[in-house]
């Protein structure tokens, strides 16, 4: 059995670690030939927009597009066949052919971990 102040401490750790500031960032927007799947990346393919609160990469019938996206979305990939739609959460973070997972998703995996074995 979990103590009071440890399961406090465990709370207390999730909430510090999921709570942020929502910080506006730049993230790469491009289309086509420019934008593939394996892509150079350039000051020249970075958003105009400062106030981006999520990037998104989207593969559809083979078309890569990366953008800035205004609502915070998260760290989440979606695929279906070879379509794919990815967010991410970070300053250029869709420059990457894998999307990171967060750290509030590697947390709370740990937190049901922790607590399923109590």
């Amino acid at each position: 059995m979990v103590g009071a102040k440890t399961f406090v401490s465990a709370c207390a750790l999730a909430v510090l670690l999921c709570v942020s500031n929502v910080d506006a960032f730049k993230c790469y927007d491009c289309s086509g030939t420019d934008c593939a799947d394996e892509f150079t990346k350039s000051s020249s393919l970075e958003s105009s927009l400062t106030t981006c609160v999520a990037c998104t990469k989207t593969k559809t019938s083979g078309v890569v597009t990366r953008d800035c996206s205004l609502v915070a979305i998260g760290n989440d990939c979606t695929t279906s066949g070879d379509d794919a739609y990815c967010t991410c959460d970070s300053e250029l973070c869709n420059g990457s052919n894998n999307m990171a997972v967060s750290m509030a998703t590697l947390l709370g995996a740990t937190l049901v971990v922790f607590f399923s074995n109590i």
